[in-house]
Protein backbone atom coordinates (compact mmCIF):
# COMPACT_ATOMS: atom_id res chain seq x y z
CA UNK A 1 0.00 0.00 0.00
CA UNK A 2 1.47 3.37 -0.98
CA UNK A 3 1.50 6.47 1.22
CA UNK A 4 -1.10 8.28 -0.89
CA UNK A 5 -3.54 5.39 -0.44
CA UNK A 6 -2.89 5.26 3.30
CA UNK A 7 -3.53 8.98 3.73
CA UNK A 8 -6.76 8.60 1.74
CA UNK A 9 -7.93 5.82 4.05
CA UNK A 10 -7.04 7.83 7.14
CA UNK A 11 -9.09 10.74 5.79
CA UNK A 12 -11.94 8.40 4.98
CA UNK A 13 -12.10 7.28 8.59
CA UNK A 14 -12.25 10.79 9.96
CA UNK A 15 -8.85 10.51 11.63
CA UNK A 16 -5.76 12.65 11.17
CA UNK A 17 -2.30 11.99 9.79
CA UNK A 18 0.03 10.52 12.43
CA UNK A 19 2.74 12.78 13.70
CA UNK A 20 0.73 16.00 13.60
CA UNK A 21 -0.33 17.99 16.66
CA UNK A 22 -3.94 17.11 15.94
CA UNK A 23 -3.02 13.44 15.99
CA UNK A 24 -1.28 13.80 19.35
CA UNK A 25 -4.30 15.62 20.76
CA UNK A 26 -6.60 12.84 19.56
CA UNK A 27 -4.25 10.16 20.92
CA UNK A 28 -3.82 8.54 17.50
CA UNK A 29 -0.70 6.83 16.25
CA UNK A 30 -1.85 5.16 13.03
CA UNK A 31 -4.94 3.98 11.25
CA UNK A 32 -3.70 1.18 9.03
CA UNK A 33 -6.82 -0.54 7.68
CA UNK A 34 -5.15 -3.93 8.11
CA UNK A 35 -4.81 -3.15 11.81
CA UNK A 36 -8.38 -1.90 12.12
CA UNK A 37 -11.55 -3.86 12.89
CA UNK A 38 -15.18 -2.82 12.83
CA UNK A 39 -17.26 -4.37 15.61
CA UNK A 40 -21.02 -4.36 15.12
CA UNK A 41 -23.06 -4.71 18.31
CA UNK A 42 -26.59 -6.14 18.64
CA UNK A 43 -28.25 -5.30 15.33
CA UNK A 44 -31.12 -7.61 16.26
CA UNK A 45 -34.09 -8.62 14.12
CA UNK A 46 -36.55 -7.40 16.74
CA UNK A 47 -36.82 -5.39 19.93
CA UNK A 48 -39.51 -5.07 22.55
CA UNK A 49 -39.80 -1.36 21.63
CA UNK A 50 -41.24 -1.10 18.12
CA UNK A 51 -39.61 2.27 17.44
CA UNK A 52 -36.24 0.89 18.50
CA UNK A 53 -36.74 -2.13 16.24
CA UNK A 54 -37.57 0.02 13.19
CA UNK A 55 -34.59 2.30 13.82
CA UNK A 56 -32.30 -0.75 13.73
CA UNK A 57 -33.82 -1.86 10.43
CA UNK A 58 -33.38 1.66 9.01
CA UNK A 59 -29.61 1.51 9.64
CA UNK A 60 -29.11 -1.65 7.56
CA UNK A 61 -28.66 -0.16 4.03
CA UNK A 62 -26.05 2.40 5.16
CA UNK A 63 -24.29 -0.23 7.28
CA UNK A 64 -24.14 -2.68 4.38
CA UNK A 65 -22.52 -0.13 2.09
CA UNK A 66 -20.04 1.11 4.72
CA UNK A 67 -18.99 -2.45 5.60
CA UNK A 68 -18.59 -3.36 1.94
CA UNK A 69 -16.20 -0.43 1.49
CA UNK A 70 -14.36 -1.22 4.72
CA UNK A 71 -13.82 -4.84 3.69
CA UNK A 72 -12.40 -3.64 0.39
CA UNK A 73 -9.88 -1.55 2.32
CA UNK A 74 -8.79 -4.58 4.35
CA UNK A 75 -10.64 -3.91 7.61
CA UNK A 76 -11.83 -6.90 9.61
CA UNK A 77 -15.57 -6.99 10.38
CA UNK A 78 -16.66 -8.70 13.61
CA UNK A 79 -20.37 -9.16 14.33
CA UNK A 80 -21.17 -9.18 18.05
CA UNK A 81 -24.92 -9.92 18.43
CA UNK A 82 -24.35 -11.03 22.07
CA UNK A 83 -27.60 -12.77 23.11
CA UNK A 84 -28.07 -14.48 19.74
CA UNK A 85 -24.51 -15.20 18.62
CA UNK A 86 -25.09 -18.96 18.73
CA UNK A 87 -27.81 -18.53 16.08
CA UNK A 88 -24.83 -18.49 13.70
CA UNK A 89 -23.37 -21.82 14.82
CA UNK A 90 -22.27 -23.67 11.71
CA UNK A 91 -21.51 -20.47 9.81
CA UNK A 92 -17.80 -20.47 8.81
CA UNK A 93 -17.55 -16.95 10.24
CA UNK A 94 -18.62 -18.26 13.65
CA UNK A 95 -16.64 -21.51 13.60
CA UNK A 96 -13.42 -19.69 12.66
CA UNK A 97 -13.90 -17.33 15.59
CA UNK A 98 -14.48 -19.98 18.26
CA UNK A 99 -11.47 -21.96 17.01
CA UNK A 100 -9.07 -19.18 17.99
CA UNK A 101 -6.65 -19.89 20.81
CA UNK A 102 -7.99 -17.99 23.80
CA UNK A 103 -6.06 -14.98 25.07
CA UNK A 104 -7.35 -13.24 28.17
CA UNK A 105 -7.94 -9.56 27.59
CA UNK A 106 -5.59 -7.54 29.80
CA UNK A 107 -6.51 -4.53 31.92
CA UNK A 108 -3.92 -1.98 30.84
CA UNK A 109 -6.06 1.13 31.40
CA UNK A 110 -8.62 2.30 33.90
CA UNK A 111 -12.27 2.08 32.96
CA UNK A 112 -13.35 4.76 30.54
CA UNK A 113 -15.10 7.57 32.38
CA UNK A 114 -18.17 8.35 30.27
CA UNK A 115 -21.11 10.21 31.76
CA UNK A 116 -24.29 9.86 29.72
CA UNK A 117 -26.56 12.89 29.77
CA UNK A 118 -29.32 11.94 27.31
CA UNK A 119 -32.89 11.68 28.53
CA UNK A 120 -34.29 8.20 28.98
CA UNK A 121 -37.74 6.68 29.28
CA UNK A 122 -39.64 3.41 29.26
CA UNK A 123 -39.39 3.06 25.50
CA UNK A 124 -38.66 5.27 22.48
CA UNK A 125 -42.27 5.54 21.28
CA UNK A 126 -43.10 8.46 23.54
CA UNK A 127 -46.03 9.27 25.80
CA UNK A 128 -48.60 6.87 24.27
CA UNK A 129 -48.93 3.15 24.95
CA UNK A 130 -45.53 2.17 26.30
CA UNK A 131 -43.91 -0.96 24.88
CA UNK A 132 -43.37 -3.67 27.51
CA UNK A 133 -40.02 -5.46 27.78
CA UNK A 134 -39.22 -8.94 26.46
CA UNK A 135 -36.28 -10.81 24.95
CA UNK A 136 -37.90 -11.92 21.71
CA UNK A 137 -35.03 -11.34 19.25
CA UNK A 138 -33.45 -14.53 17.87
CA UNK A 139 -31.00 -13.32 15.18
CA UNK A 140 -29.67 -10.18 13.53
CA UNK A 141 -31.72 -8.04 11.15
CA UNK A 142 -32.20 -10.13 7.98
CA UNK A 143 -31.31 -7.21 5.68
CA UNK A 144 -27.71 -7.14 6.91
CA UNK A 145 -25.11 -8.63 4.56
CA UNK A 146 -22.50 -10.91 6.16
CA UNK A 147 -19.18 -11.02 4.33
CA UNK A 148 -17.19 -14.21 3.74
CA UNK A 149 -14.23 -12.81 5.67
CA UNK A 150 -16.31 -11.60 8.63
CA UNK A 151 -16.30 -13.15 12.10
CA UNK A 152 -18.91 -13.74 14.82
CA UNK A 153 -18.10 -13.43 18.50
CA UNK A 154 -19.58 -12.02 21.71
CA UNK A 155 -16.84 -12.68 24.28
CA UNK A 156 -14.32 -10.04 25.33
CA UNK A 157 -11.50 -12.60 25.59
CA UNK A 158 -12.40 -14.24 22.30
CA UNK A 159 -12.58 -10.93 20.44
CA UNK A 160 -9.31 -9.82 22.01
CA UNK A 161 -7.70 -13.10 20.88
CA UNK A 162 -9.00 -12.62 17.32
CA UNK A 163 -7.62 -9.09 17.24
CA UNK A 164 -4.26 -10.11 18.69
CA UNK A 165 -3.91 -12.95 16.20
CA UNK A 166 -4.41 -10.46 13.35
CA UNK A 167 -2.29 -7.65 14.81
CA UNK A 168 -5.33 -5.35 15.15
CA UNK A 169 -5.16 -2.49 17.65
CA UNK A 170 -7.87 -0.07 16.42
CA UNK A 171 -11.62 -0.62 16.68
CA UNK A 172 -14.55 1.21 15.10
CA UNK A 173 -17.91 0.51 16.78
CA UNK A 174 -21.35 0.40 15.18
CA UNK A 175 -24.72 -0.85 16.36
CA UNK A 176 -27.20 -0.46 19.20
CA UNK A 177 -27.79 0.68 21.83
CA UNK A 178 -24.87 3.03 22.36
CA UNK A 179 -25.38 3.97 26.00
CA UNK A 180 -25.94 0.34 26.95
CA UNK A 181 -24.72 -2.48 24.70
CA UNK A 182 -22.25 -0.66 22.43
CA UNK A 183 -20.63 0.80 25.50
CA UNK A 184 -20.80 -1.91 28.14
CA UNK A 185 -21.36 -5.42 26.80
CA UNK A 186 -18.55 -7.99 26.47
CA UNK A 187 -16.41 -7.05 23.50
CA UNK A 188 -17.85 -3.53 23.48
CA UNK A 189 -16.14 -0.16 23.98
CA UNK A 190 -15.64 -0.29 27.74
CA UNK A 191 -13.82 -3.65 28.05
CA UNK A 192 -11.79 -3.17 24.87
CA UNK A 193 -10.79 0.34 25.90
CA UNK A 194 -9.60 -1.13 29.20
CA UNK A 195 -7.63 -3.76 27.23
CA UNK A 196 -5.72 -0.95 25.52
CA UNK A 197 -7.49 -0.79 22.15
CA UNK A 198 -7.99 2.50 20.32
CA UNK A 199 -11.75 2.88 20.08
CA UNK A 200 -13.83 4.96 17.67
CA UNK A 201 -17.59 5.32 17.33
CA UNK A 202 -19.30 5.42 13.91
CA UNK A 203 -21.48 8.46 14.47
CA UNK A 204 -23.76 7.66 11.56
CA UNK A 205 -24.16 3.97 12.44
CA UNK A 206 -25.07 3.82 16.09
CA UNK A 207 -28.29 4.42 17.97
CA UNK A 208 -28.79 5.10 21.67
CA UNK A 209 -31.77 4.01 23.74
CA UNK A 210 -33.29 7.27 24.87
CA UNK A 211 -36.81 8.71 24.64
CA UNK A 212 -39.28 10.80 22.65
CA UNK A 213 -40.90 13.94 24.03
CA UNK A 214 -43.12 15.57 21.39
CA UNK A 215 -44.08 18.37 23.79
CA UNK A 216 -40.61 19.92 23.45
CA UNK A 217 -39.37 18.20 20.28
CA UNK A 218 -36.82 15.86 21.87
CA UNK A 219 -36.32 12.81 19.63
CA UNK A 220 -34.22 9.62 19.74
CA UNK A 221 -31.90 11.31 17.23
CA UNK A 222 -31.27 14.06 19.79
CA UNK A 223 -30.63 11.45 22.45
CA UNK A 224 -28.16 9.60 20.24
CA UNK A 225 -26.31 12.84 19.48
CA UNK A 226 -26.06 13.53 23.21
CA UNK A 227 -24.58 10.07 23.87
CA UNK A 228 -22.15 10.39 20.94
CA UNK A 229 -20.94 13.70 22.37
CA UNK A 230 -20.57 12.15 25.84
CA UNK A 231 -18.32 9.42 24.43
CA UNK A 232 -16.33 11.98 22.44
CA UNK A 233 -15.72 13.90 25.67
CA UNK A 234 -14.58 10.67 27.34
CA UNK A 235 -12.03 10.04 24.58
CA UNK A 236 -13.90 7.89 22.04
CA UNK A 237 -13.58 9.75 18.75
CA UNK A 238 -16.72 10.03 16.59
CA UNK A 239 -16.47 9.17 12.88
CA UNK A 240 -19.13 9.72 10.21
CA UNK A 241 -18.14 6.80 8.02
CA UNK A 242 -20.44 7.47 5.09
CA UNK A 243 -19.61 11.16 4.89
CA UNK A 244 -15.89 10.55 5.00
CA UNK A 245 -16.04 7.79 2.39
CA UNK A 246 -17.81 10.28 0.10
CA UNK A 247 -15.23 12.98 0.78
CA UNK A 248 -12.42 10.53 0.07
CA UNK A 249 -14.14 9.50 -3.18
CA UNK A 250 -14.29 5.90 -2.06
CA UNK A 251 -17.96 6.24 -2.96
CA UNK A 252 -18.54 7.58 -6.46
CA UNK A 253 -22.21 8.50 -6.01
CA UNK A 254 -24.79 9.43 -3.42
CA UNK A 255 -27.14 6.50 -3.95
CA UNK A 256 -29.97 6.46 -1.36
CA UNK A 257 -28.91 4.47 1.69
CA UNK A 258 -30.98 6.15 4.40
CA UNK A 259 -34.62 6.12 5.42
CA UNK A 260 -36.59 9.04 6.75
CA UNK A 261 -37.19 8.13 10.38
CA UNK A 262 -40.52 8.27 12.19
CA UNK A 263 -41.07 8.65 15.92
CA UNK A 264 -43.03 6.73 17.03
CA UNK A 265 -42.65 4.09 14.35
CA UNK A 266 -45.15 1.27 13.85
CA UNK A 267 -45.49 -0.93 10.77
CA UNK A 268 -48.40 -2.90 9.31
CA UNK A 269 -47.19 -6.10 10.96
CA UNK A 270 -46.75 -4.30 14.30
CA UNK A 271 -48.92 -1.18 14.35
CA UNK A 272 -48.51 1.70 16.72
CA UNK A 273 -51.78 2.16 18.63
CA UNK A 274 -52.89 5.55 19.92
CA UNK A 275 -55.90 7.16 21.53
CA UNK A 276 -57.51 10.35 20.17
CA UNK A 277 -54.33 11.92 18.73
CA UNK A 278 -50.76 10.98 17.88
CA UNK A 279 -47.87 13.38 17.24
CA UNK A 280 -45.33 12.00 14.76
CA UNK A 281 -41.90 13.51 14.19
CA UNK A 282 -39.94 12.89 10.96
CA UNK A 283 -36.16 13.20 10.80
CA UNK A 284 -33.35 12.56 8.31
CA UNK A 285 -30.16 13.15 10.33
CA UNK A 286 -27.66 12.11 7.64
CA UNK A 287 -29.33 13.94 4.75
CA UNK A 288 -28.28 17.50 5.47
CA UNK A 289 -30.11 20.11 3.44
CA UNK A 290 -32.76 17.69 2.21
CA UNK A 291 -36.49 18.39 2.36
CA UNK A 292 -38.87 15.73 3.66
CA UNK A 293 -42.13 15.20 1.77
CA UNK A 294 -44.88 12.89 2.96
CA UNK A 295 -48.26 11.37 2.13
CA UNK A 296 -51.05 10.13 4.38
CA UNK A 297 -52.95 8.01 1.86
CA UNK A 298 -50.37 5.27 1.40
CA UNK A 299 -49.07 6.59 -1.93
CA UNK A 300 -45.36 7.05 -2.60
CA UNK A 301 -44.24 10.61 -1.84
CA UNK A 302 -42.80 12.86 -4.52
CA UNK A 303 -41.22 16.30 -4.39
CA UNK A 304 -44.73 17.69 -4.96
CA UNK A 305 -46.19 15.93 -1.92
CA UNK A 306 -46.78 18.01 1.25
CA UNK A 307 -43.57 19.40 2.73
CA UNK A 308 -42.80 18.37 6.29
CA UNK A 309 -42.17 21.45 8.45
CA UNK A 310 -43.30 20.42 11.93
CA UNK A 311 -44.51 17.30 13.78
CA UNK A 312 -47.67 15.85 12.30
CA UNK A 313 -50.87 15.51 14.32
CA UNK A 314 -52.67 12.31 13.37
CA UNK A 315 -56.17 11.60 14.65
CA UNK A 316 -57.22 8.64 12.49
CA UNK A 317 -55.75 5.32 11.42
CA UNK A 318 -53.08 6.32 8.89
CA UNK A 319 -50.45 4.88 6.60
CA UNK A 320 -47.76 7.58 6.59
CA UNK A 321 -45.05 7.53 3.93
CA UNK A 322 -42.09 9.87 3.55
CA UNK A 323 -38.97 10.51 1.48
CA UNK A 324 -36.23 13.15 1.38
CA UNK A 325 -35.46 15.26 -1.69
CA UNK A 326 -32.80 17.70 -2.89
CA UNK A 327 -33.67 19.82 -5.92
CA UNK A 328 -36.58 17.50 -6.71
CA UNK A 329 -34.31 14.43 -6.67
CA UNK A 330 -35.10 11.73 -4.13
CA UNK A 331 -32.07 11.12 -1.91
CA UNK A 332 -33.58 8.65 0.57
CA UNK A 333 -35.23 5.27 0.50
CA UNK A 334 -39.03 5.68 0.79
CA UNK A 335 -40.14 5.09 4.39
CA UNK A 336 -43.45 3.90 5.77
CA UNK A 337 -45.18 3.86 9.14
CA UNK A 338 -48.59 2.64 10.26
CA UNK A 339 -50.60 4.17 13.08
CA UNK A 340 -53.90 2.78 14.35
CA UNK A 341 -56.42 4.74 16.40
CA UNK A 342 -57.94 2.65 19.16
CA UNK A 343 -61.72 2.68 19.67
CA UNK A 344 -62.38 5.57 22.04
CA UNK A 345 -64.07 3.77 24.92
CA UNK A 346 -63.35 0.69 26.95
CA UNK A 347 -66.21 -1.81 26.39
CA UNK A 348 -68.47 -2.45 29.39
CA UNK A 349 -68.59 -5.81 31.13
CA UNK A 350 -71.08 -8.13 29.41
CA UNK A 351 -74.33 -9.29 30.95
CA UNK A 352 -73.63 -12.80 29.64
CA UNK A 353 -70.08 -14.12 29.31
CA UNK A 354 -69.11 -16.31 26.35
CA UNK A 355 -67.64 -18.99 28.57
CA UNK A 356 -71.05 -19.51 30.17
CA UNK A 357 -72.55 -20.43 26.79
CA UNK A 358 -72.18 -23.47 24.55
CA UNK A 359 -70.76 -22.74 21.11
CA UNK A 360 -71.69 -24.48 17.88
CA UNK A 361 -68.81 -26.64 16.67
CA UNK A 362 -67.46 -26.74 13.15
CA UNK A 363 -69.36 -29.05 10.80
CA UNK A 364 -66.22 -31.08 10.10
CA UNK A 365 -65.42 -31.80 13.75
CA UNK A 366 -67.01 -35.25 13.71
CA UNK A 367 -64.84 -36.58 10.88
CA UNK A 368 -61.62 -34.59 11.32
CA UNK A 369 -61.16 -33.85 15.03
CA UNK A 370 -57.86 -31.98 14.61
CA UNK A 371 -59.15 -29.47 12.06
CA UNK A 372 -60.48 -27.24 14.81
CA UNK A 373 -58.42 -26.29 17.84
CA UNK A 374 -61.00 -25.94 20.57
CA UNK A 375 -60.64 -22.81 22.71
CA UNK A 376 -60.27 -23.11 26.47
CA UNK A 377 -62.73 -21.46 28.84
CA UNK A 378 -61.45 -19.23 31.69
CA UNK A 379 -57.83 -19.94 30.68
CA UNK A 380 -55.34 -19.61 27.85
CA UNK A 381 -55.14 -22.23 25.10
CA UNK A 382 -52.25 -23.79 27.03
CA UNK A 383 -54.37 -24.06 30.17
CA UNK A 384 -52.66 -21.13 31.90
CA UNK A 385 -54.14 -17.88 33.27
CA UNK A 386 -55.47 -15.41 30.71
CA UNK A 387 -52.65 -12.83 30.59
CA UNK A 388 -52.40 -9.83 28.29
CA UNK A 389 -50.12 -6.80 28.73
CA UNK A 390 -49.21 -7.66 32.30
CA UNK A 391 -52.77 -8.15 33.51
CA UNK A 392 -54.55 -11.41 34.40
CA UNK A 393 -58.24 -11.77 33.54
CA UNK A 394 -60.76 -14.07 35.23
CA UNK A 395 -63.23 -14.06 32.32
CA UNK A 396 -62.45 -15.07 28.79
CA UNK A 397 -61.38 -17.80 26.39
CA UNK A 398 -57.98 -18.82 25.04
CA UNK A 399 -57.51 -19.63 21.34
CA UNK A 400 -54.74 -20.86 19.13
CA UNK A 401 -54.92 -19.25 15.71
CA UNK A 402 -56.46 -20.00 13.33
CA UNK A 403 -59.72 -21.01 14.99
CA UNK A 404 -63.33 -19.92 15.14
CA UNK A 405 -66.39 -20.64 17.27
CA UNK A 406 -70.00 -19.85 16.53
CA UNK A 407 -72.89 -18.91 18.82
CA UNK A 408 -76.61 -18.63 18.27
CA UNK A 409 -77.84 -15.06 18.72
CA UNK A 410 -80.85 -14.72 20.98
CA UNK A 411 -83.33 -11.87 20.45
CA UNK A 412 -82.25 -10.18 23.69
CA UNK A 413 -78.56 -9.92 22.59
CA UNK A 414 -78.01 -6.28 21.57
CA UNK A 415 -74.19 -5.91 21.53
CA UNK A 416 -71.10 -8.07 21.58
CA UNK A 417 -68.33 -6.66 23.78
CA UNK A 418 -64.79 -7.84 24.48
CA UNK A 419 -61.13 -7.09 24.80
CA UNK A 420 -58.67 -9.15 22.75
CA UNK A 421 -54.91 -9.58 22.79
CA UNK A 422 -51.98 -11.96 22.40
CA UNK A 423 -51.50 -14.29 25.36
CA UNK A 424 -48.20 -13.53 27.10
CA UNK A 425 -47.63 -16.48 29.40
CA UNK A 426 -44.46 -17.17 27.42
CA UNK A 427 -42.90 -14.10 29.08
CA UNK A 428 -42.78 -16.00 32.39
CA UNK A 429 -39.79 -18.02 31.11
CA UNK A 430 -36.68 -15.85 30.56
CA UNK A 431 -38.97 -13.00 29.54
CA UNK A 432 -39.90 -14.75 26.31
CA UNK A 433 -36.35 -15.29 25.09
CA UNK A 434 -36.22 -16.14 21.35
CA UNK A 435 -40.05 -16.55 21.27
CA UNK A 436 -41.90 -13.33 22.05
CA UNK A 437 -41.41 -11.71 18.64
CA UNK A 438 -43.17 -14.50 16.75
CA UNK A 439 -46.74 -14.31 18.05
CA UNK A 440 -49.13 -12.28 15.88
CA UNK A 441 -52.89 -12.67 15.50
CA UNK A 442 -55.95 -10.85 14.15
CA UNK A 443 -59.31 -11.00 15.93
CA UNK A 444 -62.55 -10.85 13.94
CA UNK A 445 -66.29 -10.90 14.55
CA UNK A 446 -68.73 -12.13 11.88
CA UNK A 447 -72.51 -11.82 12.12
CA UNK A 448 -74.44 -14.09 9.77
CA UNK A 449 -71.31 -14.55 7.70
CA UNK A 450 -70.55 -10.84 7.28
CA UNK A 451 -67.55 -9.15 8.86
CA UNK A 452 -68.79 -6.90 11.67
CA UNK A 453 -65.49 -5.88 13.34
CA UNK A 454 -61.81 -6.75 13.36
CA UNK A 455 -58.58 -5.81 15.05
CA UNK A 456 -55.36 -4.86 13.30
CA UNK A 457 -52.41 -7.23 13.66
CA UNK A 458 -51.83 -7.80 17.37
CA UNK A 459 -48.41 -8.61 18.83
CA UNK A 460 -47.34 -9.55 22.31
CA UNK A 461 -47.88 -7.02 25.13
CA UNK A 462 -49.83 -4.57 23.00
CA UNK A 463 -52.83 -2.82 24.47
CA UNK A 464 -55.87 -5.14 24.08
CA UNK A 465 -58.15 -4.28 21.18
CA UNK A 466 -61.59 -3.01 22.12
CA UNK A 467 -64.74 -4.55 20.65
CA UNK A 468 -68.21 -3.10 21.06
CA UNK A 469 -70.32 -4.42 18.18
CA UNK A 470 -74.00 -3.68 17.70
CA UNK A 471 -75.99 -6.78 16.71
CA UNK A 472 -78.59 -6.03 14.01
CA UNK A 473 -82.12 -7.06 14.86
CA UNK A 474 -82.99 -10.46 13.46
CA UNK A 475 -79.39 -11.73 13.35
CA UNK A 476 -78.99 -15.50 13.82
CA UNK A 477 -75.32 -16.39 14.23
CA UNK A 478 -72.14 -14.76 15.48
CA UNK A 479 -68.64 -16.14 14.85
CA UNK A 480 -65.75 -15.25 17.17
CA UNK A 481 -62.47 -15.67 15.30
CA UNK A 482 -58.79 -15.70 16.18
CA UNK A 483 -56.73 -15.98 13.01
CA UNK A 484 -53.01 -15.85 12.36
CA UNK A 485 -51.50 -12.73 10.80
CA UNK A 486 -49.81 -14.58 7.96
CA UNK A 487 -47.00 -16.43 9.70
CA UNK A 488 -49.02 -19.46 10.92
CA UNK A 489 -46.79 -19.79 13.96
CA UNK A 490 -47.48 -22.41 16.60
CA UNK A 491 -47.13 -19.64 19.22
CA UNK A 492 -50.07 -17.64 17.85
CA UNK A 493 -52.12 -17.72 21.05
CA UNK A 494 -54.91 -15.16 21.32
CA UNK A 495 -57.22 -14.38 24.22
CA UNK A 496 -60.78 -13.05 24.04
CA UNK A 497 -61.19 -11.29 27.39
CA UNK A 498 -64.35 -10.25 29.25
CA UNK A 499 -66.18 -11.29 26.09
CA UNK A 500 -69.93 -11.67 25.88
CA UNK A 501 -73.27 -10.03 25.21
CA UNK A 502 -75.07 -6.95 26.41
CA UNK A 503 -78.75 -7.81 26.65
CA UNK A 504 -81.92 -5.78 26.23
CA UNK A 505 -82.25 -5.29 29.96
Amino acid sequence: MNIKHLVLIIAACGAVIPGTKAAEKAGLKDLDPHKTAIIVIDMWNSHWCMTASQRVAAMAPRMNRVLQTARGLGMQVIWNPSDVVTAYAGYPQYERAIAVERTKAPAVRDDIKAVFTARSGGCMCGPGFECHGNYGWDAMNPDLIIGDSDLFSSSTDEIYALLSERGINTLIYMGVHTNMCVFGKPGAISPMWKAGMKCYLARDLNDAFTTYSPSDGYTPDDGTSDIDANLQEAGVQNINMGEEFLKARLWKDEMPIDYVRFTPWGKSDRPYFFEHQNIVTLTAPWLEGAEIHYTTDGSEPTSKSPLYSKPLEISATTTLRAAAFRKNRRVSIPSEAYFVRMPDNQPPAPDIYLEDLNYITNAYIQSVPMCLWHPKKWQSFEGKPLRVRGKTYSHGMGFRAPSSVQYAIKPEYKRFVALAGVDENMLSVENGRFLAMHSSVIFKVFIDGKLAAESPVMCISQEPWRFDVEIPQGSRLINIVCMDAGTRNILDYGNWLNAGFITAK
